[in-house]
């Protein structure tokens, strides 16, 4: 009896003293917390603050390949480039979801899902052609240079990809679906389950 006592007695002394210690470790640490809002701005400081110089080829990359990563992020890295090259990367037009929903309603124009491997894809696509292979397959676009083209993928990457090549084949009417079939999908729009 005397044993179970004694250890009741150290259990208890040991919890109290266990919650003295926390307690007054969290009053007496300096050291804030803040929580960050996950949000674009705040993602757009923390990419600042790691990349001091942003035009700058850090560290793990070529010249050329950090050139080519920043031809996929014009929005971020626009005065990285020259005006000649930054009138290259823009000659095609980005769009978002509501732009797209506001074109299919009078559809005179070309809807190509370039995503590899194949995906869902939006109601009214007529092609599906993988962005590498999309000077390949120059037969299957239009022949009218100036005929309108929308390409999407599934986040905006492949996408953007196919709009500079076909910009390069001398395509002049080129529009690209900003965020691909993610950014479609958290707007709230459909995607049909079918095989091009």
């Amino acid at each position: 009896m005397k044993i179970e006592k004694i250890l009741i007695i150290v259990l208890v002394a040991l919890a109290i003293s266990g919650f003295v210690w926390s307690v007054g470790g969290f009053f007496s640490n300096k050291k804030t917390v803040s929580f960050v809002k996950n949000n674009l701005e705040n993602f757009d400081k923390a990419v600042q603050a790691e990349l001091p110089d942003k035009c700058k080829t850090p560290e793990g990359y070529t010249p050329e390949g950090w050139y080519e990563h920043m031809s996929h992020h014009p929005d971020r890295y626009m005065d990285c480039f020259t005006p000649e090259e930054q009138k290259n990367m823009i000659d095609y037009k980005n769009i978002g979801p509501d732009d797209l929903v506001a074109m299919l309603k009078v559809k005179d124009f070309e809807l190509i899902d370039v995503h590899i491997p194949e995906q869902d894809h939006i109601s009214g696509t007529d092609l599906l052609i993988p962005f590498n292979e999309i000077v390949a397959r120059q037969g299957e676009l239009p022949q009218d240079k100036d005929a309108m083209i929308v390409l999407y993928c599934r986040s905006g990457s492949m996408s953007r990809t196919a709009s500079e090549a076909l910009l390069e084949m001398g395509y002049t009417n080129i529009y690209n679906l900003v965020g691909g079939i993610n950014g479609w999908k958290q707007m709230g729009y459909k995607v049909e389950d079918i095989s091009l």
